[in-house]
């Protein structure tokens, strides 16, 4: 009678099998732990605009004048518009009590129009000429501009 020889030992994985998977595991995992909007810069820029949108109202809320016209307002309506004048005409804005953003829509390549609701204290001339303040809801519709890689505010003209 004949002695069975045992079989060879193979190798479940051979070792470009082994690098095939490693690399294919790899690119699962790093899919994996990319955020939301990488693979989509569109989504990424959209994201960063509603961003911008709300810091905009909260520093608005704040009646942080300084920092929308430094941080948030278009380059192009810095060139045209004294800082000075800018903040002397908000000097008397409304209190904004708080703020929804709506809508963000993009228009084309670099512009945008953002839609906000409001409830602020709107104030009101009454018979007499006294003023009262009246709590009320208001839209407010913003046109946005992408420049050097940040969305800022533009004022309609």
């Amino acid at each position: 009678m004949r002695e069975a020889t045992p079989a060879p030992l193979r190798r479940p994985w051979s070792p470009p099998a082994a690098a095939v998977l490693a690399a294919a595991l790899l690119a699962v995992l790093q899919a994996c732990s990319r955020s939301p909007g990488e693979d989509h810069p569109a989504a990424a820029e959209g994201e960063a605009l509603e961003r911008r949108a709300r810091e905009y109202l909260e520093l608005k809320q704040r009646h942080e004048w300084e920092r929308i016209y430094d941080d948030l307002l278009a380059p192009e309506d810095r060139k045209k518009l004294e800082r000075q004048h800018f903040l002397r005409k908000r000097a008397s804005s409304f209190d904004v009590l708080d703020f929804d953003v709506v809508t963000v829509e993009k228009e084309g390549k670099g512009s945008a129009r953002v839609a906000a609701t409001m409830v602020a204290m709107i104030p009101v001339l009454k018979p007499g000429g006294e003023t009262t303040l009246v709590r009320k809801r208001v839209r407010d519709e913003q046109r946005w501009v992408y420049r050097d890689g940040r969305w800022y505010i533009h004022l309609e003209s």
